[in-house]
């Protein structure tokens, strides 16, 4: 069983107090390798027994870890505060089941009713931390991996807010808590699993117009875009992770997207044989042109 199913089985356990003391952990995840006792007693406003029952309480059930000089909050633990959260305010009321884990995310199916979302557990870091806090610009300085997650989550939900109000196919967003976006489900498959497309010169067409929109009208750039991180239903094609996302003004904006495009384009053109200038495409991502330039199919 997974953190994010071990946590929303904790969920309804968990008293005001209990998540008191969660999120004061949360917040110094910004402040403090790990929290002192009279530092998170003086945060939640609890009595330092009752700050203790607590800790000692969330240490029983696995969500938060006891160091030498203090506490601190685990995966776990957030994935509490976010699901906690959720369900609080009407969103969500179970978690399902994996719908896919990856190097920087875990999703999952979430219910409220007869309603069928998606729900992003960031793990940016779990198996690079040092590298990631090199590579990425959340600000992190001297940030914990669980921190980086939490300001990986904020970044990429405002960037989801713009980029679906100007109509660039991504999953709708519906809420942000902590460490995990909740959005509309989207039913589609990775296009890395696609094997057969009835119009493959339709799909690339479709996504290389939505990261036209996003350049052209959000100013933003996926940065990190390939054949694993875009769903299709064989028609259409959404683009699902945004985790190295850069706005035009980034010194090096021009060789991600050059980047981003070229990944799709090698990717039909090694499984569907299309093949597209890398030139005109990056132009017409741009504006710069009106319509795609496709080369003459290449044999399989």
């Amino acid at each position: 069983m997974s953190s994010a199913q071990i946590a929303a089985r904790f969920v309804k356990q968990l008293e005001p107090d209990d998540i008191s003391v969660l999120r004061s952990l949360q917040h110094s995840l910004l402040s403090h390798e790990t929290a002192p006792l009279p530092v998170i007693s003086r945060m939640t406003g609890l009595h330092r027994d009752q700050t203790l029952y607590r800790l000692d309480r969330l240490y029983e059930l696995g969500l938060v870890n006891r160091q030498r000089d203090g506490y601190v909050v685990v995966t776990r633990g957030l994935d509490a505060i976010a699901l906690h959260a959720m369900v609080a305010r009407g969103l969500i009321s179970g978690l399902g089941s994996s719908l896919g884990v990856g190097k920087e995310s875990d999703v999952y199916e979430a219910f409220e009713n007869s309603s069928i979302y998606a729900i992003k557990f960031f793990r940016i870091g779990r198996t690079s931390f040092r590298a990631v806090r090199r590579s990425r610009s959340y600000g992190v300085g001297n940030l914990r991996y669980l921190a980086i997650n939490v300001r990986a989550a904020a970044k990429e939900y405002k960037a989801l807010e713009k980029l679906y109000q100007c109509g660039v196919a991504v999953p709708k967003p519906i809420a942000r808590e902590s460490h995990a976006i909740l959005m509309a489900k989207i039913i589609g498959q990775r296009l890395s699993d696609l094997r057969k497309l009835a119009k493959p010169n339709h799909v690339i067409s479709d996504l290389l117009m939505n990261i036209r929109k996003a350049y052209l009208q959000t100013g933003l750039i996926s940065g990190d875009l390939s054949e694993f991180n875009v769903l299709s239903d064989g028609v259409s094609s959404w683009i699902i992770d945004w985790p190295q996302l850069v706005g035009l003004t980034h010194p090096n904006a021009s060789t991600f997207l050059e980047k981003d495009i070229g990944n799709i384009l090698k990717f039909f053109r090694r499984r569907f044989g299309l093949d597209y200038d890398q030139d005109a495409a990056e132009q017409y991502v741009k504006g710069m042109r009106k319509s795609l330039s496709r080369k003459a199919s290449l044999s399989h």
